[in-house]
């Protein structure tokens, strides 16, 4: 593979890389969001369909989750093309650009990765602000 190839692969790596960092910004937003329409609800009494919206949020986050992994694909393909060959090992320069390969390859098997996420589910970055948000628009 020639250097100008290497260097655009790596572009367009950065670039993908950044763009998978910014859907944990929107994750964040949408997570805003579900808490300010929960404060309003609850303020003006309004609570009858507030746990369908924020079921409905959870949902898009969800598939902004989707997005952020699509982005993974098409960086784990860039990373297999940028992949180095044994006479290529010694280039250091190269190897942090491979890390969402790494990942791809210690990814366990079908079971373990719903364990997996199924116990991810249930860390309170996650759960946060859902569950206590429907559990807060029950009581009231």
């Amino acid at each position: 593979m020639t250097t100008v190839s290497k260097q655009l692969l790596v572009e367009q790596w950065q670039t993908l890389h950044n763009n998978h960092e910014n859907y944990e910004s929107y994750a964040l937003i949408i997570k805003l969001v579900a808490v300010a329409i929960t404060l309003f609800a609850l303020a003006f009494s309004v609570t009858s369909i507030v746990t369908l919206l924020l079921a409905t949020l959870w949902l898009q986050e969800g598939i902004w989750k989707t997005y952020q992994q699509r982005t993974v694909n098409a960086i784990i393909e860039i990373e297999g093309k940028l992949d180095l060959n044994e006479a290529e090992q010694t280039d250091e320069s190269m190897k942090p650009y491979l890390v969402y390969k790494q990942f791809q390859t210690n990814r366990p098997a079908v079971k373990a990765l719903i364990a997996e996420y199924i116990s991810n589910s249930l860390k309170p970055t996650v759960v946060y602000p859902y569950v206590p948000l429907m559990f807060l628009v029950f009581i009231f």
